[in-house]
């Protein structure tokens, strides 16, 4: 690491810089800094760790001494204390109640009904249809989400859901900025919108839980009795049921959004692809796999995670203050060409090569440790079957030939819309509707 913090402004430091492309400016700190970079975020100081071994530290061998970071603070209006946001004794039971369900069995069984729900929204698709791709893959996700873990279906909510997630997304940024507590009591119109997204997709969550019942795989591990034989409240059962719904279809959502991008821009990849699925006899589909790992590597739905020590701690070899803020970076670690020869390229044939010098921890897009996203196997394989689906029947093309910007709040997606032209195959696989 060099000597020193990068310079910044005064009082704001590297605050600008650091909002309008996080992740691209987390990937500059550590390509001009090395593996310990540190910089400022207005008068805090900060730091962003691109070393495998010192993600394990952070994450898995010194987790305790480390609390979660700001941006997850301010989620915790949304998402209440749900596994994304709790922290200490109510996080570590929470997880045990929830974790029986993200089995690789149980995943596969529910994942069976994927490609139906896939068809069914793809079945309004027309030949030369323009979509607006964040938002399909959005609803495609939400509806998938529901079906497999809440047993119900949102089909009629989509449209309310989709409207207030966005407005969210575009507005919610605000409150994790300094004074974000004191602005989300004023009576500002903005935090007024804000709120009325917030009870519209609360109210929908709460009208499906009830519908859900205990036979939904989620509310069953849920409302079953806990370590000590108590009932959860219904208030952390909406809570948990807000967090896996939200953080599930978006986390799905942003990585199917890159994936077609980068397929539409990878023609001899996305042919690779199209003849596995269109010869697939069985669920193997070791290609698609691949594919799904190598966008998982270049845009990790979770683009940064903060932690904040509490307490002194080395890690690196440099001592991180206590209330600092700190990073780990999968986006960064991710295009280290220490682990991943020619880094910033679409190579998803990579994963079949021979991975002895990559470390531990070089690749790492859920997460890991005790906080690593429960949800992972189940994100992967809905992944890999809806690409399957899709691409059997569909290729979709880029309106622009320019690559879009990213946006790195809760997840990492394009910071603008996205559209796509559908492209109906002329030789459908076999059995294919």
């Amino acid at each position: 690491m060099s000597s020193g913090a990068a310079r910044g402004w005064p009082i704001i430091g590297h605050l600008a810089a650091f909002r309008a492309d996080t992740t691209g400016f987390l990937l500059r700190m550590a390509r001009e800094q090395g593996d310990v970079a540190r910089f400022r975020l207005g008068l805090r100081e900060a730091f962003v760790l691109a070393h495998p071994r010192d993600v394990r530290s952070v994450l898995v061998d010194r987790a305790a001494d480390f609390g979660k970071g700001r941006l997850m603070q301010r989620a915790r209006r949304l998402l209440g204390d749900g596994l994304l946001t709790s922290e200490g004794t109510l996080h570590q039971a929470q997880r045990r109640r929830i974790q029986p369900v993200f089995t690789r069995e149980r995943v596969h069984g529910f994942a069976v009904v994927v490609p139906d729900l896939v068809a069914r929204r793809t079945a309004r698709w027309q030949h030369g249809m323009r979509l607006r791709l964040g938002a399909e893959m959005d609803s495609l996700s939400m509806t998938i989400v529901a079906q497999t873990l809440l047993g119900v279906d949102i089909e009629n909510d989509l449209p309310l859901l989709g409207a207030s997630l966005r407005r969210l997304a575009r507005w919610a940024p605000l409150l994790t900025l300094p004074g974000g507590r004191l602005l989300e009591r004023s009576r500002l119109p903005i935090i007024g919108r804000l709120r009325e997204a917030i009870e519209d997709v609360e109210k929908v969550i709460d009208q499906r839980i009830d519908e859900g019942g205990t036979a939904a795989p989620l509310l069953g591990a849920l409302l079953r009795l806990g370590d000590q034989g108590a009932p959860m409240s219904a208030r952390l059962v909406r809570d948990e049921v807000m967090t896996i719904f939200l953080a599930g279809h978006d986390t799905t959502a942003a990585a199917l959004t890159w994936t077609w991008l980068l397929l539409a821009n990878h023609p001899d990849v996305e042919a690779q692809v199209y003849d596995e699925v269109r010869a697939a006899q069985d669920d193997a589909l070791p290609y698609t796999d691949m594919v799904v790992k190598e966008v998982l590597r270049l845009y990790p739905p979770i683009g940064r995670i903060g932690r904040r020590p509490l307490c002194d701690v080395t890690v690196g070899g440099v001592v991180l203050p206590q209330g600092s803020t700190v990073f780990l970076s999968p986006f960064v670690t991710h295009r280290d060409s220490r682990w991943f020869p020619m880094p910033d390229e679409f190579r998803p044939q990579r994963w079949a090569e021979p991975a002895s010098e990559r470390p531990p921890f070089a690749w790492f897009p859920f997460g890991a440790g005790p906080r690593s996203c429960v949800g992972e196997h189940f994100a992967r394989v809905v992944m890999a079957k809806t690409i399957a689906t899709i691409a059997r029947n569909w290729r979709l093309r880029p309106t622009r030939t320019d690559w879009p910007r990213t946006r790195s709040l809760l997840t990492l997606k394009p910071a603008d819309p996205v559209s796509m032209v559908a492209e109906q195959r002329t030789t459908p696989a076999a059995g294919a509707s």
